[in-house]
């Protein structure tokens, strides 16, 4: 039963009888799968609770990696490259938010000014954004409505730049981080000319600010900030990059030292700058990334690349003012994008170990053991080849690139392997492949020898399988056609052959032809091969015992051999005759007799312009056939030539083409540059025409009109056609494609069909919302709600190993943590006035302002300032505004409280009756008398906190007068002391 399906789907690609053609109900174009690294990537992130890697392209793409070989590829409506790339650690969420479970682009943020650094406050739902305008906005993740929300809490330029910020000459934000051990207090702003702001969330002010000389150096050599990070657990130290090539090494204020604040606030010199060599050929560093190693020492990864050159070092880093300057420089063949850190990969031996993820600029992700990195950076090895490169993210079926492929597919699942794919290699190798699940793994490997009995290594470039009687036929650049025979066994498994050995289970037979082998085509259980060359010589060949039978030499317009061939039998009138059909690479087709090799048709079928031929195939289809019209009634009655072509699809008479004749029924020109032509079929034997783009456009079209039915597009793909090109492109007679381009394949589909592949679920579920993670990670964030102790609890338990030498004591003495609850009341607040709002106003006399019932927002809790603040406002002009409010509202509230009967215009009062009552907490109902009451609640309130200011007022004013009493006492004292001393 399984032979048969296979050899039934096999044989309908050279015996085409009456069959109907498609409709658009059984066509559904859709991506199955996606495998590997896409080609356009350009950023990474890691989610160390969840151990996923993201990989994010230009267009539009985020390829997920998750442990067991998950992956998944996520896909925005629009291809617009993404910026930056951040995880939500522990949570399931990629920002701008992407569900990891569902796989779907929840929420899209809308931001007005350009997004120039972008950090997430781990262990909370807080993100740091800056701009083009050098402010810092900050936004918050609502996992309840998967969205993010604007905070009113902001960080101005004007204030966090220091006195040489102007209006109108802006410096934007490089980069944005909070401060390590202080992440809920303070947040380091470096601008892109060098200067650096640590800012303080809770006293809302600047603490430090340095970088003055790197600014004034920005204006004499033109280099600007490209790239930063933290160089301390204790966030004492920052290693900054820039475009030229500089890399300076600056002191910060940490948390745990306080007391030293004053005299480090304002630095204008660096630590250190770090001569690696990049600043000689002006390579810009675009990335650092800094690892502690033992709390003593840590390592810095150093990337720079520009467009003529590019190096990647990793140095040492000592935890003291001065570095000790041990550096390996990695050997890379290109340019590295992208790196991350990852923690928790198994190697070969199944050890558990954390590795350097390098991106590079092919697409390709290789894996360093960062072990190994320390150890021969302290070893001061500086033999890069010592540096192993222990794993390497690339396709097993790629590598050599593949240059001829086949697949063969069956819904049949009687035996494991359930599809079949065959490919040939630039080495010269031919391999089989169990492609029943995406995962593809290899069965079968062969490899040629030659006559010295050495790897011939000559790049195979055309190969058939027959199924039913398990013979394959390749041949490669030189001209050498193998036929191999596999000696089928007792069982009904038609895979049996999979484990052949040389000599016991399969015999090869080899002849030579001129020049490369560019087209075979043989018909199940026949002896015969037809034999195509670069030359343009067409050999028909004996199977049995490789002796050729005959040969041809055709004429091409232009240089290129023989595209395509194909056995046909011809029935007309009632006479029988096997032909061979030959497709040129300029599309002329010439007809032959198949026994003999004669030419039949003297005038060849050409196109008028030569055009690279993709697909040759005669058809026929039944007169029954819905699709045919009525304009179209002689076609169904004959057999037809479809002949695809770069940049056109044509249908010619048989019958005609064979007296040499042209003869166009039908011609359609699509819309772009076609590379891959194939006919497909429906389980009921329908037939229909499938396309494949250069630009990774897809389209399935019916015949004989040749409309298009669907269409679809792979985001990503490109192909080019060489003999060194990494990209190939297979397809089932059942309408299944695997297209392979670089360090990606495409599993594609195009039918109604279900079950193609296994295991696609459970290989593409990288984390799942009800599923717990496998290991307990200090990382998972709470609910502040949930949280007792504070986020700087958390932290402190992650660092003990890097504090443990410090007292507790004297790190509690010097700073109060910010908790998590305080966080969110502070930015829940607006510290300065929004840029709208100082844009609008015009206000410039104090004694103007009025005041309104909103404007008023008075809290008993001296330490939470919430609401607006109004600089200049003293307490006499708060209760001038409340007594002028009074005399406004008391005429209304008599008007509202005499009106009697509510009148249709009046229904815009009771919206803003609900709106206040929702504004100050009420409940909301149609009594419309309410509204005095509530205003008149809301007025005494205030009044009453009014009164307690003033009484707390005076009681400071009272305490610090005792105070000063006492002090003044306990000076006297002393010197009387002195005195009597």
């Amino acid at each position: 039963m399984f032979v048969r399906k296979l050899v039934e789907k096999a044989s309908k690609k050279h015996h085409i009888g009456g069959i109907s053609g498609l409709r658009a109900e059984d066509v559904s174009p859709r991506l199955a799968f996606h495998y590997g690294v896409p080609a356009d990537a350009a950023l990474l992130a890691y989610d160390p609770a969840l151990h996923v890697l993201a990989v994010a392209t230009r267009n539009g793409q985020i390829k997920l990696f998750g442990r067991d070989n998950t992956q998944a590829l996520l896909q925005s409506p629009s291809p617009v490259p993404s910026k930056f790339l951040r995880f939500a650690e522990g949570q399931g969420v990629l920002l701008n938010i992407w569900d990891i479970d569902t796989k779907k682009l929840c929420y899209v943020h809308p931001f007005e000014k350009e997004i120039t650094a972008f950090s997430v406050l781990q262990n909370s739902f807080y993100i740091y954004v800056g701009d083009s305008f050098g402010n810092v906005s900050l936004l918050k993740l609502d996992l309840g409505q998967t969205c993010l929300v604007d905070m009113p809490y902001w960080i101005p330029f004007s204030e966090s730049y220091g006195s040489g910020a102007n209006v109108g000459n802006e410096v934007e934000v490089a980069f944005v981080s909070p401060q390590p051990l202080a992440e809920n207090n303070r947040v380091l702003i470096i601008f892109r000319d060098g200067i650096m702001s640590l800012w303080d969330i809770k006293t809302n002010k600047v603490v430090s600010l340095s970088g003055k000389s790197m600014q004034q150096q920005s204006h004499q050599e033109a280099k600007t900030v490209t790239s930063a990070c933290w160089a301390c657990a204790k966030g004492s130290k920052i290693a900054i990059g820039f475009d030229s090539g500089d890399i300076y090494l600056w002191s910060i204020p940490d948390i745990l030292n306080a007391q030293n604040l004053s005299s480090m606030g304002n630095q204008n010199l660096p630590l250190q700058r770090l001569n690696l060599g990049y600043k000689l050929d002006r390579v810009s560093i675009v990335s650092l990334r800094w690892v502690n190693s033992d709390g003593k020492a840590g390592r810095l990864y150093v990337n720079g690349f520009s467009d003529h050159a590019y190096l990647f070092q990793v140095l040492i880093l000592n935890e003291g003012s001065e570095s000790r300057i041990v550096k390996m420089v990695l050997p890379l063949t290109e340019a590295c994008q992208g790196m991350e850190l990852v923690s928790g990969l198994s190697d070969p031996n199944k050890h558990k170990q954390s590795a350097l993820v390098l991106l590079l600029k092919s697409g390709q992700i290789c894996l360093y053991d960062d072990s190994e990195i320390h150890y021969l950076l302290h070893a001061q090895s500086r033999s890069p080849q010592a540096l192993p490169n222990y794993s390497s993210v690339k396709l097993p079926y790629g590598d050599p690139s593949i240059t001829a492929a086949k697949f063969y597919t069956s819904s049949a699942d009687i035996h494991k392997t359930r599809n079949l794919y065959v490919t040939g290699h630039l080495d010269g190798t031919i391999r089989f492949w169990d492609a029943s699940c995406p995962l593809l793994l290899q069965n079968l490997m062969i490899k040629q020898q030659n006559e010295e009995n050495s790897p011939s290594g000559t790049p195979i470039t055309s190969l058939q399988f027959d199924m039913s009687s398990s013979i394959l036929i390749y041949g490669d650049r030189s001209g050498t056609v193998r036929i191999i025979t596999f000696r089928k066994d007792s069982s009904d498994n038609i895979f049996s052959f999979l484990h052949a050995k040389q000599g016991e289970s399969y015999n090869v037979r080899c002849i030579k032809l001129k020049g490369a082998v560019t087209s075979i085509s043989l018909i199940s259980n026949s002896k015969r091969v037809a034999v195509g060359t670069e030359k343009g010589i067409v050999s028909v060949v004996s199977i049995e015992d490789a002796s050729i039978l005959y040969q041809k030499q055709l004429e091409c317009r232009v240089s290129g051999g023989i595209a395509s061939l194909q056995f046909e039998m011809y029935s007309h009138n009632g006479y029988d005759k096997d032909l061979l059909l030959v497709g040129m690479e300029d599309s002329t087709i010439f007809i032959l007799e198949e026994e003999t090799g004669k030419l039949l048709n003297t005038n060849p079928v050409q196109t008028n312009k030569p055009s690279r031929a993709l697909l040759m195939q005669t058809l026929e289809l039944s007169p029954d056939d819905p699709s045919v019209s009525d304009t179209h009634d002689t076609v169904s009655k004959e057999s037809l030539l479809l002949l695809c072509t770069e940049n056109a699809i044509r249908l010619f008479s048989l019958s005609h083409a064979i007296q040499g004749m042209k003869n166009i029924i039908n011609k359609k020109k699509p819309n772009g540059s076609c590379c891959f032509a194939s006919l497909i079929h429906s389980v009921s034997s329908e037939i229909g025409l499938l396309l494949v783009f250069s630009n990774g456009k897809i389209e399935i079209r019916s015949l004989p009109d040749l409309s298009i039915l669907k269409e679809a597009s792979l985001r990503g793909f490109s192909y080019t056609r060489n003999l060194n090109s990494s990209s190939s492109i297979a397809c089932s007679s059942d309408g299944e494609i695997i297209l392979v381009n670089g360090e990606e394949t495409f599993f594609f589909s195009t039918l109604c069909q279900n079950d193609i592949y296994r295991h696609v679920d459970s290989i593409n579920t990288i984390y799942r919302k009800d599923n717990l993670p496998r290991e307990e990670s200090s990382y998972v964030v709470k609910s502040p709600r949930e949280k007792k102790k504070g986020i700087f609890g958390m932290i402190m338990k992650d660092a003990k190993a890097i504090k443990g030498k410090q007292s507790d004591a004297n790190g509690d003495e010097q700073f109060t943590a910010t908790t998590s609850e305080e966080l969110s009341s502070i930015f829940s607040c607006a510290n300065f006035a929004p840029v709208s709002e100082k844009r609008n106003s015009s206000i410039k006399d104090d004694e103007n302002i009025e005041l309104d019932i909103d404007d008023i927002n008075i809290d008993d809790n001296p330490q939470k300032q919430k609401g607006p603040h109004f600089p200049g406002l003293s307490k006499q002009k708060i209760s001038k505004g409340f007594q002028s409010l009074r005399e406004k509202l008391k005429p209304r509230t008599e008007e509202k409280v005499n009106s009697g009967n509510r009148k249709p215009e009046d229904d815009t009062s009771v919206s803003q009756v609900d709106q206040i009552k929702m504004k100050y907490g009420y409940a909301t109902n149609d009594d419309s008398t309410s509204l005095p009451k509530m205003i008149g609640n809301k007025l005494q309130e205030n009044i009453k906190k009014l009164e307690g200011i003033n009484i707390r007022a005076g009681d400071m004013a009272n305490g610090a007068q005792s105070f000063s009493a006492m002090a003044k006492e306990l000076l006297r004292n002393t010197k009387n002391e002195k005195a009597t001393s």
